[in-house]
């Protein structure tokens, strides 16, 4: 039985499992007579934990596991200082045709289709001219559309799936709507246009395999400074564009986390970029709720 995280952690102390899982961390540590054993975190789209191989076979070559690998595993479970961790009796490489790789990412609930034909309404209801063929630049290009409709919004926290990003987006202009709709003094084009664009560099942070890894690019720059490069770069395609309004909405991109402890290089200083870094909280951290009481 190829049993998922979150079924391993329901079961009692000593019940054998077996299952397909991810490695995402591994380390070869030596017992006190220094005999090799192995360390690893495990996970699936359910979740993940910590598991020892005690005591593998004296021949066994502990240095082919690599973080990213789907390996096979049986044991019991056992628990250490109230977290669950495993003791494996058997653990091996999986070839490709062994496992589903829907067991390691989850796609979003929502019909792709039908977000992205809501999301392209919201595009063609955006009357400033600039804003409107700035979104028309990203979102008519096939190859780019390609890529964004495929990308989570996240590796672990919030919508780390298939669709993710697509899911968040829309999720952050449906709120930031609202509130334009209330306050009357928000530039409703620019906010919206904002939240569209927010996490457009998660495109180029994240690469999708049977895991979901940040890329270099990702690590080293972040989507955020990627985002407003990205931006910046149709901005100059388009002839007259109001630097004031590249000003503020390149800022909108780039204060989006709120707070410098959040990751955000810069405070939100306007209107539209205060509603746009609280819009996005909320998706994320109701997203997360959601996740953790299984809604």
């Amino acid at each position: 039985m190829d049993i998922l995280s979150r079924e391993l952690h329901a079961l009692p102390v000593g019940s054998p499992f077996e299952g397909y899982f991810v490695i995402e961390y591994v380390e070869i540590k030596k017992h006190r007579t220094g005999e090799p054993f192995l360390r690893l975190v495990l996970s699936d789209r359910t979740g993940a934990f910590s598991a020892l191989w005690w005591k593998p076979p004296k021949d066994a070559d502990l240095t082919i596991f690599k973080k990213g690998d789907v390996v096979f595993v049986s044991g019991c479970v056992e628990y250490f200082q109230g977290n669950l961790q495993p003791k494996l009796k058997e653990i091996r490489l999986a070839s490709p045709g062994e496992f589903d790789p829907k067991k390691f990412l989850c796609e979003s609930r929502f019909s792709v289709e039908d977000q992205f034909i809501r999301l392209l309404e919201v595009i063609e209801s955006i009357k400033n001219p600039f804003l409107k063929k700035l979104l028309e630049e990203f979102f008519y290009d096939d190859e780019f559309v390609e890529k964004f409709l495929k990308a989570p919004a996240g590796k672990t926290i919030h919508h780390a799936c298939i669709g993710g990003l697509l899911e968040h987006t829309l999720g952050v202009v449906e709120i930031c709507e609202t509130v334009a709709g209330r306050f009357k003094s928000i530039d409703r084009d620019l906010l919206v246009t904002a939240a569209i664009l927010h996490d457009i560099g998660k495109v180029y942070e994240y690469e999708v395999g049977v895991s979901i890894e940040r890329t270099t690019e990702g690590i080293l720059l972040g989507h955020l400074y990627m985002g407003c490069e990205m931006v910046a770069l149709k901005i100059e395609k388009i002839g007259d564009f109001p630097k004031d309004l590249k000003v503020k909405l390149l800022h909108c991109i780039l204060a989006h986390h709120g707070e410098y402890e959040h990751g955000s290089p810069k405070k939100p200083k306007t209107l539209e970029a205060v509603a746009l870094a609280y819009a996005d909280a909320l998706d994320s951290r109701v997203k997360v709720y959601q996740i953790e009481k299984q809604l």
